[in-house]
């Protein structure tokens, strides 16, 4: 079996389903500090799950804060032990193959596209469906790790507690859950789309690089599928409910303080998104670069 885990890397959070700044500058209207009058300040951290030097390029300010921080908590530990299972998860289960799935014509089509990404047709047959289609999504790497793995291994170095607010399972199930009409729905406009993946990848990378929350979350709402009641679910399942359960989550680390807080940037707008959530429990939620509450 070939490497899987520069595909695992990245399909921890899909980034398609997952006022201007310079260059190295990143951070403007993704930094929010968490605050509640009994406890120390936390701060809640937007990140876009790719490997781009533009999102790597941290403003001293978001350095700082993480520096300072006693933990750092990630949707899930990004660690090899999570790759490896991602990878397996990948996989379908022995004596299945993806071409007796799809059929002869659409399996073609789908092979000669990821054979462009490096993934022969051999390797293509152990795909899921859903698995097939997140590869085809993946932005390109530059081989490096992306912005979470950037963080984990920061927290690593400095010696700072780790937590996840997922276990890897409660992130999985969303996709293996997947009836096999959905997956073959979304495999199929994924393919349809790809001519034009790179484009949409690289507008959500310039929203975050800019700061833009409303942007990003507008970009990922303008690339759902054709099937409007599928994105929806899938929204519900991938985002909305995710909130809740990572909201409960870091409330123990919130009410410590001094915690660090990093998940996908599609999961703060919104009326369902963490920053209103945090304000119903109670916490003045604030970009970092305002005045904190007296």
């Amino acid at each position: 079996m070939w490497n899987i885990s520069k595909y695992a890397r990245w399909l921890i959070c899909p980034a398609l389903l997952c006022s201007l700044a310079a260059f190295g500058e990143v951070g403007e209207g993704l930094l929010w500090r968490v605050h509640s009058p009994k406890h120390p300040p936390s701060f809640l951290f937007a990140t876009i799950h790719v490997d781009d030097r533009r999102v790597k390029a941290l403003n001293p300010q978001v350095v700082r804060h993480f520096t300072e921080a006693k933990t750092l908590c990630l949707e899930i530990l990004p660690d090899r032990e999570a790759q490896v299972a991602i990878g397996q998860a990948m996989l379908l289960p022995k004596p299945h193959s993806l071409d007796d799935i799809l059929g002869e014509s659409l399996f073609n089509r789908l092979s000669l596209t990821l054979n462009k990404m490096g993934v022969d047709p051999v390797q293509a047959t152990h795909l899921k469906p859903w698995a097939a289609m997140m590869v085809l999504s993946r932005p390109k790497s530059h081989g490096g790790f992306a912005l979470d793995e950037q963080l984990y291994r920061w927290a690593e170095y400095q010696y700072k507690e780790r937590c996840a607010l997922e276990t890897l399972q409660e992130q999985l199930a969303v996709f293996d859950s997947l009836q096999h009409k959905d997956q073959m729905a979304l495999l199929t406009d994924t393919l349809d789309n790809w001519p034009l993946l790179h484009d949409m990848n690289e507008q959500l990378i310039e929203a975050y690089v800019a700061g833009d929350l409303e942007g990003i979350d507008r970009l990922s709402r303008n690339m759902q599928g054709s099937d409007h009641e599928l994105s929806q679910r899938l929204r519900d399942a991938l985002i909305d409910q995710r909130n809740i359960r990572m909201l409960n989550r870091m409330l123990p680390f919130l009410k410590k303080g001094r915690s660090f807080i990093a998940v996908g940037a599609l999961h703060l707008p919104g009326e369902k998104g963490l920053l209103n959530l945090l304000r119903e429990q109670g916490f003045v939620v604030t970009p970092a670069g305002s005045a904190p509450p007296p």
